[in-house]
């Protein structure tokens, strides 16, 4: 039984990995998602007052979760015990990464799409 599972996870991740960058730049029905989505705009305002903007240390990724976009909101704080969370397009909270729903890996497939100016993870 789990290999049929697994098979069927790995065809899944192949379509998804097949996705272009063209892909990430007309998500949520808009060309801008930093821009274009108010929730998401006002969010990033309000992140760039945080000390950890200041520090270089918080960005949002977008990634593609059941067929759906995803943002994330996360930070690269070493001494932090932070919790990096997951929206949908229209701003609701999904959930968080690393709870029974957004795996880490989620975090390996996903791509900035802002960070600071003095940006310092990796």
């Amino acid at each position: 039984m789990k290999k049929p599972l697994l098979f069927a996870i790995l065809i899944l991740l192949t379509f998804f990995s097949c996705k272009s960058d063209d892909d990430f730049n007309n998500t949520c029905n808009v060309s801008n998602p930093v821009e274009n989505l108010e929730w998401l705009k006002e969010a990033i305002e309000e992140l760039e007052q945080s000390s950890l903007a200041q520090t270089g240390e918080v960005y949002v990724s977008q990634t593609y979760y059941k067929f759906s976009t995803i943002f994330i909101f996360g930070n690269c704080c070493a001494l932090c015990n932070s919790v990096l969370s997951v929206y949908n397009c229209e701003g609701k909270i999904l959930g968080y990464i690393g709870d029974d729903t957004f795996k880490r890996s989620l975090l390996d497939k996903s791509v900035i799409i802002w960070k600071p100016e003095n940006f310092i993870c990796n």
